[in-house]
């Protein structure tokens, strides 16, 4: 069973030993840009009330998005989920962003989540001036490395598996024989005891030693096994 376990793992392993190397040396392939927009933000002659540009984008966990921005005016940057979005818009003051950045002119600004759901980017003017700004958002699958990582983990688990559990006693006979033959007299409850087994396990290691055409007897009303020798053939008397 060890032997099989660590068998099983190994492609695992092979295929991560592949995807961890080319999604570190590559970034997560960028497929889809689901923004690209230009267009004013203007100023607020209003005293804490400011003009906002927000796009919302729908992620899945681990599903990386990218976004992009360069203004004529600094510009505030926020990330949100849809629920704290909702509690800005309505004016409540219990708003949790995600990350933030202040008087920002371009950047780039990645964004990987551990959930799936609607998170909203927005571009706030708190400046004195209207602001013209071009917006690009792009969306990946999952990236490699999340994969890799993945299938390092099933296969780690899979040889770790493979050298922590024994091997099943119906799997070694041999070894259930010589226990067999040390004792002479041995109850099937010892015997998965011993091996730290069932005992179904041990009377199928049984039907394969009887299979070897070994002398052991079973005493169904006890649940005992014998060893019994075979009686060596009478020598013939020599003339």
């Amino acid at each position: 069973m060890k032997r099989t376990v660590f068998l099983a793992s190994l492609p695992f392993l092979i295929l991560a030993s592949i995807l961890l190397p080319v999604s570190i040396a590559l970034p997560p392939p960028m497929t889809t840009i689901i923004f690209n927009d230009q267009r004013n933000i203007s100023h607020s002659n209003v005293a804490n009330r400011y003009y906002y540009a927000h796009y919302s984008v729908q992620l899945s966990a681990y599903q990386r998005a990218e976004f992009q921005f360069s203004s004529s005016q600094p510009l505030d940057f926020y990330l949100l989920d849809r629920g704290n979005f909702d509690s800005y818009i309505s004016n409540q003051t219990n708003v949790a962003t995600i990350t933030y950045s202040l008087a920002e002119l371009q950047n780039i600004h990645s964004f990987t989540p551990t959930r799936a759901d609607t998170y909203v980017f927005m571009l706030l003017n708190s400046g004195s001036q209207d602001a013209t700004v071009n917006v690009s958002i792009r969306r990946s699958f999952t990236g490699l490395e999340y994969i890799g990582l993945g299938i390092v983990a099933a296969g780690g688990i899979l040889i770790t598996l493979g050298l922590v559990l024994k091997p099943r006693a119906v799997e070694i006979p041999t070894k259930v024989l010589e226990m067999i033959k040390m004792h002479g007299r041995i109850r099937i409850s010892e015997l998965a005891l011993r091996f730290s087994t069932s005992e179904t396990d041990i009377e199928l290691a049984l039907l394969k030693i009887r299979r070897m055409n070994e002398p052991i007897f079973f005493d169904g009303s006890t649940r005992e096994v014998s060893y019994l020798p075979r009686p060596r053939p009478p020598e013939t008397p020599s003339l």
